[in-house]
């Protein structure tokens, strides 16, 4: 991800070793490119009735695929192995990032996100980030492009000193790369331009998601395995137990009206009465297993400064828990 003309499109030919996408066609005219590994390299075209078309790249002019919904490729790059990529259109537009982010968010475990060296992190890149949600902030790197553009070594570390100063918090490292240095034939230039780092710290990433994604199937099945021997604990009971499910449904229905009233919190004070009040809702239900009641609770442990964009904060948390409840393991049957 990254605001118009960042070195994105350079960057990500770079990272898998191949020209993939023209780095000069204007931003607007490309839409989401989604790539993912293939033994045979292989383009296609998502229509907005949801229908995957084949084309073929001999002779394309990239400028005319803008009017469909997205771009997926196919190839045998190494770094697609063990994840895809997603490439959006470039950001101009804070508002826009919602729009992105709400399309591809609930699908990603960490961005990297470009910004140019020679006029690094501006203010609408700020704007933009703080839509990305927390948890993937903490795992996004931040890559400071064109650094070749700079100038000498001071030049670049006085860059790199105000990004880590002023957007260190918001991701897990930062980055100077050099794609045009990458892809050069000097000695050593694949570490010199920043690239071996860079692709080291991807790496990391990806391991860490695999993990996390692997450990949360294993939790996943175990409560599955837990609910079954509930359900089949309950079936030889008496009837007398059956109450319980209801009073889950009227918690589910809570948390729906509630978070249907979010859209009017105005307020820091509200946006604490309301998470509060959310909290005590499922810390009361002694119904339900303790993973439960435990994951609500660390979903809704938001902390919110006096700037903090209230708007954000709270579809952050629609969304956290829209992902929770869509889980196998958790009984609530829907929240929207």
């Amino acid at each position: 991800m990254g605001e118009y003309s960042a070195g994105k499109s350079s960057l990500l030919n770079m990272l898998l070793g191949q020209p993939l996408l023209p780095t000069k066609v204007t931003a607007t005219h490309l839409p989401t490119v989604w790539i993912t590994y293939g033994e045979t390299r292989k383009l296609e075209v998502l229509e907005n009735n949801g229908k995957l078309t084949e084309l073929s790249e001999d002779g394309l002019d990239f400028g005319t695929l803008h009017a469909h919904l997205a771009i997926r490729f196919t190839l045998p790059a190494e770094i697609l192995r063990d994840a895809d990529i997603v490439d959006t259109p470039g950001i101009s537009d804070p508002n826009l990032a919602v729009d992105i982010v709400q399309l591809i968010g609930p699908h990603v475990d960490f961005v990297v996100w470009c910004t140019a060296a020679n006029q690094a992190w501006r203010q609408t890149e700020k704007a933009a980030w703080k839509n990305i949600p927390s948890y993937v902030q903490r795992q996004s790197l931040l890559a400071v492009t064109r650094v070749d553009q700079v100038g000498n070594d001071k030049d670049v570390q006085r860059v790199m000193s105000r990004c880590k100063r002023e957007a260190g918090k918001s991701f897990h490292s930062i980055l100077p790369i050099s794609a045009k240095l990458a892809r050069s034939d000097a000695d050593d230039s694949w570490t010199t331009s920043g690239a071996a780092d860079l692709t080291a710290a991807i790496s990391s990433r990806v391991a860490d998601a695999i993990q996390f994604r692997a450990e949360r199937a294993e939790r996943e099945g175990d409560l599955v395995q837990e609910v079954a021997v509930e359900n089949d604990r309950i079936e030889t009971e008496a009837p007398v137990d059956a109450p319980k499910q209801a009073d889950v449904k009227v918690q589910v229905q809570e948390l729906a009206e509630v978070l249907s009233r979010a859209a009017n919190v105005t307020t820091n004070d509200q946006f604490f009465a309301l998470i509060d009040h959310l909290k005590d809702t499922f810390g009361r239900d002694e119904h339900s297993s303790e993973s439960h009641a435990g994951t609500i609770n660390n979903l809704l442990s938001v902390s919110i400064l006096n700037d903090t964009n209230l708007s954000t904060a709270i579809t952050q948390v629609r969304h956290e828990i829209k992902d929770f409840s869509e889980g196998s393991w958790c009984r609530l049957d829907r929240v929207s």
